[in-house]
C-alpha cells in the first residue's frame, strides 16, 4: 500500500451559499454600505414588534419578557424616540428618547423617570433601566464607513461558517499613533447576497454591542433590515425589533420636539450617575 493511497472518500455537499459567494474589494464593500445602507438620515416606523431578554451565561440566568408592539422615530447621528405599547390597552409600557449626549426613560407602571448622560451606566434591578436608546439607534440607522479619513481606517477580513462565507469590513481608530490603534467596529457581509448581516462595536478593544440583521428589503432605494437584534454584552440584555416594512418611512419630516421626553408630573425622577462606558 502506497503512502498516498486513499483509505476512504466521503462526498460532502457544498452549501449553496458557498458556490454563490461573490468577489468584492474593500473599496466596493465600503461603497455598498455607504450607498445602499447608510443613506437614510432619518427613519420612522409606525408599527413594530419588540422582544426583550435579560441575562446571559455570565449572570447564570436568562429572562424573556412578553413581546409587545411599538413605534419609533430615529434621526442620525444621535436622536431617537421609542414607545413600547401595552399589548392589551395600547398605552405606554416604556418610552425612551435620546438627543445628543442625554437620554430619558419613562416607565409609567413604576412611575419612574430616568435621565442622564449617555456615557454612564446604571445597574438597576429592572433591566429595562439599563437600556440606552442610542444603543438601539446604532442598529436601526447604519453609520457610514470612513472614506479618506486620517483617523479611522477600514480593513478587510474573510470568515466562514457551516453555511455561509463572509466579508468583514473592520474599522480601526488611529488616534495617537499606530501602536495605540484600536478596533472600533466590524461589519459582516454575507457573500452570496452581499447583504449586511451583522455589526459589532468595540470599546477599548472589548466587544460591547453585537447587532444581527435579517429580512432585508429595499425601501425608497435604501436597504432596510426588518429583523434587528441588538445584544449588549456589558449590560447583559438583548432587544429584537421586527419592523413592519409597510410602516417604514425614509427621511420623513420630523417635528422639532419629537425627541423630547419631559418628566411627567409626580414621577420619581432618577438622575443616572454611574461608571463611564
Amino acid at each position: 500500500m502506497s503512502c498516498g493511497a486513499v483509505r476512504k472518500r466521503t462526498t460532502i455537499e457544498t452549501p449553496p451559499a458557498y458556490a454563490a459567494a461573490r468577489v468584492a474589494s474593500l473599496e466596493e464593500l465600503v461603497q455598498l454600505i455607504n450607498e445602499r445602507y447608510a443613506v437614510a438620515k432619518a427613519l420612522s416606523v409606525s408599527s413594530l414588534k419588540v422582544e426583550f431578554t435579560s441575562g446571559s451565561v455570565e449572570t447564570g440566568y436568562v429572562e424573556e419578557y412578553r413581546g409587545a408592539k411599538g413605534y419609533l422615530v430615529a434621526q442620525g447621528p444621535d436622536s431617537m424616540y421609542f414607545n413600547i405599547l401595552n399589548p392589551l390597552t395600547s398605552s405606554t409600557l416604556v418610552a425612551m428618547a435620546t438627543a445628543g449626549k442625554t437620554f430619558q426613560i419613562w416607565i409609567p407602571r413604576e412611575n419612574k423617570y430616568l435621565t442622564g448622560n449617555t456615557d454612564v451606566e446604571l445597574e438597576e434591578e429592572n433591566p429595562i433601566f439599563n437600556v440606552r436608546p442610542h444603543h438601539l439607534l446604532k442598529g436601526i440607522l447604519v453609520e457610514r464607513l470612513p472614506v479618506e479619513s486620517f483617523r479611522y481606517r477600514p480593513f478587510l477580513e474573510e470568515a466562514e461558517d457551516a453555511r455561509h462565507k463572509y466579508y468583514i469590513v473592520g474599522v480601526i481608530d488611529l488616534e495617537g499613533d499606530a501602536r495605540s490603534a484600536q478596533l472600533v467596529r466590524k461589519l459582516w457581509i454575507e457573500r452570496s447576497t452581499l447583504h449586511l448581516v451583522r455589526q459589532q462595536y468595540y470599546e477599548s478593544g472589548a466587544l460591547v454591542s453585537s447587532i444581527r440583521y435579517a429580512e432585508p428589503s429595499e425601501i425608497d432605494g435604501v436597504l432596510i433590515n426588518s429583523d434587528i437584534r441588538v445584544e449588549r454584552t456589558r449590560e447583559n440584555y438583548s432587544i429584537r425589533l421586527e419592523l413592519d416594512p409597510e410602516g417604514v418611512r425614509i427621511n420623513p419630516s420630523i417635528r422639532e420636539n419629537t425627541f423630547d421626553l419631559p418628566a411627567p408630573p409626580g414621577a420619581e425622577r432618577i438622575v443616572v450617575e454611574g461608571t463611564k462606558n
